[in-house]
């Protein structure tokens, strides 16, 4: 007979499995943030909030907003025409095939059909079908910014939005502002665009292209002698599991790229599933490495570029409401908020990774970066000493929706950055974009449009080209 404490032990112990078969905890243990094909298609796959810091991103208590500057590349799209015939031709590749294995990964594509991405009318097109379509992240982040910066709104006068000029930039802009503006009922919004021609200049939304020494194949040698090849071993899988095709690195990343692509225009994909998860963190940091070297802090140009709009930026913010505008959006590409991200130094410092072996314990993940829909919102915070009385500014930046603190400068509310430390960690971090471009002096030396954009005669009209 057993003891009565070894019953009453074993009793709790029944009791405690019921209750956690009966109850969620309050507090979840487990981590998913990694369990998802979504983390690991770099600038390719939707959009993602960055893992962050558990900061809270309500406004800090004491405090209140009284600036908000989003910065932001386009979201989700359609795959451009080039890219839908190499799904065709991979899909018929693969109905041609012997595929001798049931079950195997690419059983499905026997009978699968390309997705309707009508390339004719919605190439490069922001998405409009799926649950991770550009066009519901969009119209989305437009409402939310608009409960929370709807005291910054002067509806009886226009604001403005300015866009890169690319028409999925340009639809992002729109989708966007008649979001935050409510289709126009809610105030009016114009959108400025600025052409993307190579042409010297700074006041522009694509500085690494106007600027004549930013180079972005400085370090294409470096990349091209990397020794590694995921997409080779996953061809090698695929050809394992699945004998009769022959297939090729190619065929897997394009395999890759249609993964991405129908996430993005209709929220689920049998080439992602199909792909193995370690090739996807292999290719992940590949994609990593080339965005590293080109427009991120491998590349010593990349805070020069980026380094534009943090200067125009931090001028707004110190000159503060009563001069600059309360609120600003812009829209780009994702390789100049790349520039953006590494010039305010939210990258962290590393300026090296290893191109022969995956470096697990870099801080740079492009997909937390710069992935579809991405964003940088910069937050003016007026909070109350009760010391001296008196309100002091503060500066807070949102990755990804995600509170991240700038290095070494996070001691006000909410991690916050106090305004004048700010305004010296960007002049210490950044340069003079026309010094450092060495921009021909007959043509604009700064970034203006924030300033002068109703008295300059800057287009809202543009014929696009792609």
């Amino acid at each position: 007979m057993l003891f009565p404490t070894v019953l009453a032990t074993i009793a709790v112990f029944l009791a405690s499995i019921s209750e956690a078969l009966s109850f969620h905890p309050p507090y979840p243990q487990e981590s998913v943030d990694l369990d998802t094909p979504n983390r690991f298609l770099g600038n390719a796959g939707p959009f993602n909030e960055a893992i962050g810091y558990g900061i809270p991103a309500d406004t800090p208590e004491e405090c209140k907003i009284d600036q908000a500057h989003l910065f932001m590349r386009e979201g989700a799209r359609f795959p451009q025409k080039g890219q839908v015939e190499d799904y065709a031709e991979l899909l018929e590749t693969l109905k041609n095939s012997s595929i001798a294995v049931p079950g195997g990964p690419l059983a499905f594509a026997t009978d699968y059909e390309l997705l309707d991405f009508n390339a004719t009318k919605y190439g490069r097109h922001i998405s409009f079908d799926g649950i991770y379509s550009g066009s519901n992240e969009i119209h989305k982040l437009g409402a939310i910014l608009r409960a929370r910066y709807n005291h910054l709104v002067d509806e009886s006068s226009t604001t403005p939005i300015f866009a890169a000029a690319a028409q999925k930039v340009y639809d992002t802009a729109q989708i966007f502002g008649d979001s935050f503006f409510f289709g126009g009922r809610a105030g009016d919004y114009k959108i400025f665009v600025f052409d993307e021609e190579e042409s010297e200049t700074a006041n522009t939304l694509t500085g690494a292209y106007s600027c004549p020494l930013y180079d972005d194949d400085t370090n294409g040698d470096l990349v091209e002698s990397s020794k590694l090849d995921f997409d080779q071993w996953e061809a090698d899988r695929f050809n394992r599991l699945s004998p009769g095709f022959n297939f090729t690195d190619d065929d897997v990343y394009t395999m890759f790229s249609y993964c991405a692509f129908e996430l993005n225009a209709y929220g689920s994909s049998k080439f992602c599933d199909a792909l193995s998860r370690d090739y996807l963190i292999g290719h992940s940091y590949q994609l990593d490495l080339n965005y590293f070297y080109t427009y991120g802090p491998g590349y010593n140009f990349s805070t020069v570029g980026g380094g534009l709009y943090v200067n125009a930026t931090a001028t707004m913010l110190k000159q503060g409401p009563e001069v600059a505008p309360p609120l600003t959006f812009s829209f780009t590409h994702e390789t100049i908020l790349l520039n953006y991200i590494t010039a305010l130094g939210l990258l962290g410092d590393q300026t090296t990774l290893d191109v022969d072996k995956v470096d697990f314990n870099r801080y740079f993940h492009a997909s937390q970066a710069i992935p579809m829909g991405g964003r940088v919102v910069t937050e003016r915070l007026s909070c109350t000493n009760h010391t001296s009385g008196k309100d002091e500014s503060y500066v807070r930046i949102l990755l990804n929706n995600k509170v991240t603190p700038l290095p070494g400068c996070n001691s006000g509310p909410g991690f916050s950055c106090p305004l004048d430390d700010y305004l010296d960690y960007v002049s210490n971090k950044t340069v003079r974009f026309a010094d450092a471009c060495h921009l021909n002096s007959s043509v604009p030396q700064d970034l203006s449009f924030y300033w002068d954009w109703e008295t300059a005669k800057y287009s809202t009209n543009y014929t696009f080209e792609y």
